[in-house]
């Protein structure tokens, strides 16, 4: 049970907001829909899907070009190990006395 008070007790202030982003996937694609469905501007429709194409072949292009510059570089330090222990264990001892 709770006393009376002269003072108000003050309560959290709260706010009526509501995020907003931007979804530039969602708009390009309504944008796409709308000018389909009017009718306008057919090869716009056309050069969107070749660019599209375009851009997504260069991106699997290019992934394969990391994979295989990583696998060389492996290999390139593998071989300079193997090459400094070759060394060190034959041929470094006999310069060091």
């Amino acid at each position: 049970m709770r006393l009376p008070s002269f003072f108000k007790q003050q309560r959290n202030k709260t706010y009526n907001y509501t995020p907003r982003y931007y979804d530039e996937r969602k708009e390009r694609l309504e944008n796409i829909r709308k000018q389909k469905e009017a009718g306008k501007d057919k090869g716009y429709f056309d050069e969107y899907r070749r660019k599209s194409l375009r851009e997504d072949w260069k991106a699997v292009r290019s992934k394969n070009q990391n994979k295989n510059s990583r696998i060389r570089f492996i290999i390139i330090l593998i071989l300079l190990l193997m090459l400094a222990y070759a060394v060190l264990k034959n041929g470094a001892m006999d310069f060091l006395h």
